[in-house]
């Protein structure tokens, strides 16, 4: 069966190829009833418009593209998928790529969605000098990044990490530990929920210390071997913010399933994705939803050449859970 064409639209409905082709991209006064029929022949006939032609005529594709370090990392799973709906209700599809982390597959992705004649990109980018190739004068958002003359869209980390601190305090903890993936580099805001704990622990009077892995542990594959190290170095560590919840989960079910470890352990991470939940992990949840899209607005925005901002910071909120609270222990079994 032959695929229906614009022509076959036009001669449903009764009007020329030019109507159609003004409905379809919003052009020149058409009324309402006969957009309605256009898009009622539309649907009847499966017709489907070719946006890489429109994008010549209108000179917006309505393509948007995403590159994110990994699609089955629980916190950017969740992101894409804000994303992706953001763009639908703008009526923009979503083209996808996974970097893997890596800075030559991330600056691939950039060339080839820039070949593929997408309107704008949203980055969210982990390596340190993506000025390099990001450049300014094409339409583009980052999330979770602060990169140079680029819009940026990020939760309140520094009030993340206080709110972390303020939660092991609230639980009893007096030997609290941060553990995270270490942060290269000023532009990443991550490195302000770090900040925020080690100062607000400071103003508590908390014993803190940092254990830091890999920073490109993101799945924290590596913290079942760094146990031993964590815990003899901070023996009377009470009280643990782990700076993702993929980190928090890893941590207590490994150490569960050590015959030495904690009395009594408290628990926070940070994200608020559902591996927080299904582990009864307290946790200082991002906007995830709304972060997605603002992202997708601010690069929207760019595209039709309308300001917007330099910098958007949505707020963070705690999630108490099991793992934390006074008399919580997150090891219990």
């Amino acid at each position: 069966m032959n695929m229906a064409t614009l022509k076959d639209v036009a001669a449903k409905v009764g009007v020329s190829i030019t109507t159609v082709s003004r409905v379809l991209n919003d052009r020149g006064s058409i009324s309402e009833k006969t957009k309605e029929r256009v898009f009622q022949a539309m649907k009847e006939l499966d017709y489907f418009p070719n946006e890489m032609a429109r994008s010549l005529s209108n000179r917006n594709s309505h393509l948007l593209g995403l590159i994110v370090p990994y699609i089955n990392h629980p916190f950017f799973g969740m992101l894409t998928d804000a994303v992706e709906q953001a763009c639908y209700r703008e009526g923009y599809k979503l083209l996808l790529c996974a970097s893997g982390n890596s800075a030559q597959r991330e600056k691939e992705h950039f060339s080839m969605l820039r070949a593929n004649n997408v309107a704008g990109v949203m980055v969210c980018s982990r390596i340190e000098k993506a000025e390099g190739y990001l450049k300014s004068d094409f339409p583009l958002v980052s999330i979770e990044r602060n990169i140079a003359d680029v819009p940026s869209v990020s939760c309140d980390n520094y009030k993340g990490g206080v709110l972390a601190a303020q939660e092991l305090a609230a639980s009893g903890c007096k030997h609290v530990l941060l553990l995270g993936n270490r942060v290269k580099g000023h532009m990443m805001p991550a490195g302000l929920r770090y900040m925020g704990f080690e100062e607000e622990c400071a103003r508590l009077g908390l014993d803190s210390r940092n254990y830091y892995l890999n920073d490109e542990d993101l799945f924290a594959e590596g913290l079942p071997d760094n146990l031993t190290a964590i815990f003899e170095g901070s023996p009377q560590v009470d009280g643990v913010f782990a700076t993702s919840d993929v980190l928090a989960a890893k941590l207590v079910t490994s150490l569960r399933g050590l015959k030495e470890c904690p009395e009594r352990l408290a628990v926070v991470g940070f994200d608020g994705v559902n591996i927080s939940e299904y582990c009864d992990i307290s946790t200082v949840a991002q906007p995830i939803s709304q972060m997605g899209a603002f992202a997708v607005n601010t690069l929207i925005r760019r595209i039709n050449g309308e300001m917007a901002p330099d910098r958007t910071v949505l707020p963070v909120n705690f999630l108490r859970r099991g793992s934390s609270g006074p008399g919580a222990n997150a090891l219990r079994r």
